[in-house]
C-alpha cells in the first residue's frame, strides 16, 4: 500500500529533459561459457552472424541434428549433426579461451528455427537460431502473459521503463499494470548491441518492445529487443536538494524539484516509509518532504510522482530518498565498547555525578571482591591486561542478561567480560575511584580458558555474524577476520575461473528460511583464487568463511575479496 499526495494545477515551464540514475551493473553468465549473444536471427537471404564465445575449458557443439543419406541400394544411413544442414559453424569444437564463431545461413523460402547446444563441463548454453521469410509482428501482450508465455516465443509488450540497471547491454525493467519483466539486453536501430545510450530511453517513458522470452534461473526475461515505440515522460525530477538524496541520521528538510508538462501531479510515499518520510509542502516545481530522525539501520526508499495527458496516461518519475543510519558513539555500544584505560579516562571526565549514559567496556577481570548469592550481584575490578593497575570496579554487577547471580563460581578472575552500565568517579574522603555504578550487568563473559568468539576454534553462528556486522556503519569493515560456520543455503553464483570468487548464502541449519549472512566475493580453499578442477559448491555443503565483515547499505556480509571458504564439509587446504 502506498499513500497518495494529489498536486493539481502545476504547468511546467521547462522542456521535459529526462535523465536516469540507475546503477550499472554487470551482465551475468554461466561460470564455463559466454558468448556475445544467445538469439541470432537471420534475414530470408541469408548471412553470417559472429559470436564471440569464452569458455573456460574444452568445449563442442552437441550433434543433434538428425541427416538422412540414401544410398544407391536402397538403404539409408542416419548420422547426427552439430548444426541444421541450412546452418554451418566455422568451428564445432575447440580449446578453453576466447574466439569468434561465424554463423552462415542459406536462403530459406520459408520460416525456420533450431536450437544448438554448446557444451562445456557440466555447463549447458543455448543458442537460438530463427530465420523468416517475412515480417511477422508479434502479438501485443500484457507483462503477465509474458511471464506465463513459452520460452523461445517473441512476444510485443507496453510498459513503463521503472529501472534501468546497465546503460551499455540496455538492461532494465518494463512494468504495466499485471507485473514486472526483465529485459536483458537492447538492441539499437540497427540492430546493434552495446548501444542503448542511442535511444534515450529514461526511467518513466511508455515503452514498447518485442523479443523471445527467456527463464534464465527463475527470472522471466525478455532478450536483445527490438524497441517499437518510445514516448517521452511529461514528468522528471530534475533534481534532489541533498546530494545523491542521503539524509544525515538527524533527518530535516529534502526538496525534489520537478518539470511537468501534464494534468497536474501526484505523489507515491511507500507505506513501509510513511513513519520516517512525510510531504511538508509543494509548489508547481518543488515538492518538499520531511525526514525524521534515524534511529536504527540505513534506510531508502522511492517516491513515485505521477502526471497524465488529456486523454489520461498516466507518465511517471521517481526520486530515491535514503537516510545513513543511527551510530552510537564509541563506548556507547556493545561491539565497540572503550578499552579499561578508556573508561577510566570517561569517568575522570564526567565527574562523580553519572551522566546517565550507558556505556560498555572490555576488560579482564583483575580481582574479585565479591559475589553474593543472597542479593545476587558482584563487585569486581578489570583491568586491560589482568592486572590490578589501572583498573576500574565494578560495583554491584548482575550477571549476563541482567539475571541475578546464582553462583559465586560463575567469574573468576582472568575471565574476560564485557561489562555495560553508568559510569561515574566516586569520591569518598577526597579519593577518587573510577567505577561502573548503576543499572550494571555483564554483557559478555569469555571464561579464561574459552576460545575468542569468531576464532577458527569457536566460529560464529550465523546470528552472531549478523549481529556483529549490523552493529558497523554503512561501508565500513571489520578490522580483524573472523570465522563464520554455516551450510551453504542459496547460491549467486558457483566459483568463476574470469574472477575466481564465488557467491552464496550461509544458514545455521542449510535452510533458505530465516537467519541468512551473504557470503559475498569469496575466494577458494587456501584463500587463492579458484581454478579448473576445483570442487565446486553445492547447496547444503558445510562451510567454514574466514575473512572480514561489512554493512553494505544495509546488506551483512563478507567484505568483497577478503574472505575465503577455510573448509569445504570439512576438508582444508
Amino acid at each position: 500500500m502506498k499513500l497518495k499526495y494529489f498536486i493539481p494545477s502545476l504547468v511546467a515551464l521547462t522542456t521535459v529533459l529526462m535523465t536516469s540514475c540507475s546503477e550499472d551493473n554487470d551482465p551475468t553468465y554461466l561460470s564455463e561459457i559466454r558468448v556475445s549473444q544467445s538469439y541470432v536471427a537471420f534475414p530470408a537471404e541469408g548471412g553470417e552472424v559472429k559470436i564471440d564465445l569464452t569458455t573456460t575449458g574444452d568445449w563442442n557443439f552437441k550433434k543433434q541434428f538428425q541427416k538422412i543419406t540414401k544410398n544407391d541400394d536402397g538403404t539409408r544411413d542416419t548420422t547426427y549433426l552439430e548444426a541444421p544442414e541450412w546452418l554451418t559453424i566455422s568451428a564445432v569444437s575447440g580449446a578453453a579461451g576466447t574466439q569468434q564463431l561465424t554463423l552462415t545461413a542459406t536462403a530459406a523460402s520459408k520460416t525456420r528455427e533450431a536450437t544448438l547446444l554448446l557444451l562445456c563441463g557440466s555447463a549447458t548454453q543455448r543458442i537460438n537460431l530463427i530465420q523468416m521469410t517475412e515480417k511477422v509482428e508479434a502479438k501485443l501482450v500484457t507483462c503477465a502473459e509474458v511471464i506465463s508465455g513459452t520460452e523461445g516465443t517473441a512476444y510485443r509488450v507496453k510498459g513503463v521503463c521503472t529501472s534501468i540497471a546497465n546503460t551499455t547491454y540496455g538492461n532494465w525493467y518494463l512494468t504495466d499494470e499485471t507485473g514486472t519483466v526483465y529485459v536483458y539486453g537492447t538492441l539499437d536501430k540497427k540492430g546493434a548491441t552495446k548501444n542503448f545510450l542511442s535511444w534515450g530511453m529514461e526511467v518513466g517513458d511508455i515503452v514498447t518492445v518485442e523479443g523471445p522470452m527467456k527463464n534464465y534461473n527463475g527470472t522471466i526475461e525478455l532478450v536483445d529487443v527490438t524497441v517499437v515505440s518510445i514516448e517521452k515522460s511529461l514528468i522528471k525530477v530534475d533534481s534532489l536538494s541533498v546530494s545523491s538524496g542521503e539524509m544525515p541520521k538527524e533527518g530535516g528538510l529534502i526538496a525534489a524539484y520537478v518539470s511537468c508538462k501534464g494534468q497536474g501531479i501526484s505523489v507515491e510515499v511507500p507505506a513501509e516509509a510513511m513513519d520516517w518520510l512525510s510531504i511538508v509542502s509543494t509548489t508547481p516545481s518543488m515538492v518538499m518532504f520531511r525526514v525524521q530522525p534515524n534511529t536504527g539501520a540505513a534506510r531508502k526508499t522511492t517516491v513515485e510522482f505521477f502526471t497524465t495527458d488529456e486523454k489520461g496516461t498516466q507518465y511517471s518519475s521517481q526520486a530515491t530518498i535514503s537516510q545513513e543510519a543511527f551510530t552510537l558513539p564509541h563506548g556507547e555500544k556493545a561491539t565497540d565498547p572503550f578499552t579499561v584505560a578508556e573508561a577510566i579516562a570517561k569517568c575522570q571526565e564526567i565527574g562523580s555525578t553519572t551522566d546517565g549514559v550507558i556505556y560498555y567496556a572490555k576488560g579482564i577481570i583483575s580481582s574479585i571482591k565479591e559475589v553474593s548469592t543472597s542479593y545476587g550481584n558482584a563487585t569486581f575490578c578489570i583491568s586491560d591486561d589482568g592486572s590490578d593497575d589501572n583498573a576500574i570496579t565494578v560495583y554491584r554487577s548482575l550477571f549476563l542478561d541482567n539475571e541475578k547471580f546464582t553462583a559465586e563460581d560463575q567469574i573468576a578472575v582472568g575471565d574476560e567480560v564485557v561489562v555495560t552500565g553508568k559510569l561515574v568517579n566516586y569520591t569518598k574522603d577526597d579519593v577518587a575511584t573510577p567505577e561502573f555504578s548503576g543499572n550494571v550487568y555483564i554483557y559478555s563473559l569469555r571464561k579464561a580458558d574459552a576460545p575468542e568468539p569468531g576464532s577458527l576454534k569457536a566460529p560464529f553462528t550465523v546470528a552472531e555474524a549478523l549481529e556483529v556486522a549490523g552493529q558497523l556503519e554503512n561501508k565500513a569493515k571489520s578490522e580483524a577476520d573472523y570465522y563464520i560456520k554455516g551450510k551453504i543455503s542459496t547460491i549467486k553464483y558457483t566459483f568463476s575461473a574470469q574472477y575466481g570468487t564465488a557467491q552464496f548464502s550461509i544458514s545455521d541449519d542449510g535452510s533458505a528460511e530465516g537467519d541468512q549472512f551473504l557470503i559475498y566475493g569469496t575466494y577458494y580453499l587456501g584463500n587463492r583464487p579458484w581454478t579448473d578442477g576445483d570442487t565446486q559448491i553445492e547447496v547444503g555443503d558445510e562451510v567454514i568463511v574466514c575473512g572480514k565483515l561489512t554493512n553494505y547499505n544495509g546488506t551483512l556480509e563478507t567484505a568483497n575479496k577478503e574472505n575465503y571458504i577455510y573448509s569445504l564439509n570439512g576438508k582444508t587446504e
